[in-house]
């Protein structure tokens, strides 16, 4: 599959078993996280939170340590580019600025922890700032 450059994305759906990361890794294959389950057919669960997504296949999959929780972070953020055809999807001059700023020590804290979204920035505007008071 990765050879054949196939790729493989998931929502992370409860109750089911999850992808097989550490396999698709070896074996070169992408994978990634989507959010389509936003108020569908057969969920009215979602928020489009893709953080969030890999926040629920972390723990459905029992992933603990650190630089586990790091890849998964990276699944959900900077390594996610190709799903927009983005060669460059990280913190990097000349990339789309995309991101959002959360108050956490690291990745997998960031992750585990899921802090509230303080700041919002989409193609380089400002989305949303918490840190303003309404």
């Amino acid at each position: 599959m990765g050879e054949l450059g196939i790729s493989m994305t998931t929502v992370a759906p409860l109750r089911l078993p999850q992808l097989p990361w550490r396999e698709l890794d070896a074996a070169g294959v992408r994978f990634g996280f989507g959010t389509d389950g936003i108020r569908d057919l057969w969920s009215p669960y979602g928020t489009g939170d893709t953080l969030g997504i890999a926040w629920q296949f972390a723990r459905s999959s029992s992933v603990v340590r650190d630089e586990d929780l790091t890849r998964i972070v990276r699944a959900a953020t900077a390594d996610a580019g190709w799903f927009a055809g983005r060669p460059d999807h990280d913190l990097a001059v000349g990339a789309q600025a995309d991101l959002i700023l959360v108050d956490a020590e690291h990745g997998p804290d960031a992750l585990v922890r899921t802090p509230p979204r303080l700041v919002v920035i989409g193609a380089g505007h400002l989305l949303h700032d918490a840190r303003v008071s309404a």
